[in-house]
């Protein structure tokens, strides 16, 4: 099973969900060549308890952006989500990885 994710995203598409083992990982939103506009990328992950519906927030505003980013985080949750608000159809490239020894792999 594959972790975590590497893709071209669509500003106003909704949402990507990834799989994910739980712990740290990098995330990272570049713009691919139309600019940010009005888009907001979100990196989100589920806080919800065991059997309960699902319930997205954001891991924070270092996981927010609205300009060319990374950062690293961690979360216990096995389900994250890459949100796009706003915006219209320019394009970013989308890296949620894991990391370990100080690489990203």
């Amino acid at each position: 099973m594959q972790y975590g994710i590497s893709t071209k995203g669509t500003g106003g598409t909704g949402t990507f969900d990834v799989q994910w083992h739980g712990g740290t990982g990098l995330f990272s939103v570049t713009e691919a060549g139309s600019g940010f506009q009005a888009t907001k990328v979100t990196l989100q992950h589920d806080v919800s308890a065991a059997g309960e519906t699902a319930n997205y927030v954001s891991l924070g505003s270092d996981a927010e952006f609205t300009a060319n980013g990374q950062t690293l985080f961690t979360t216990a949750s096995k389900s994250l989500r890459v949100s796009f608000t706003g915006g219209g159809s320019e394009n970013y490239h989308i890296i949620v990885q894991a990391v370990n020894e100080r690489s990203a792999y």
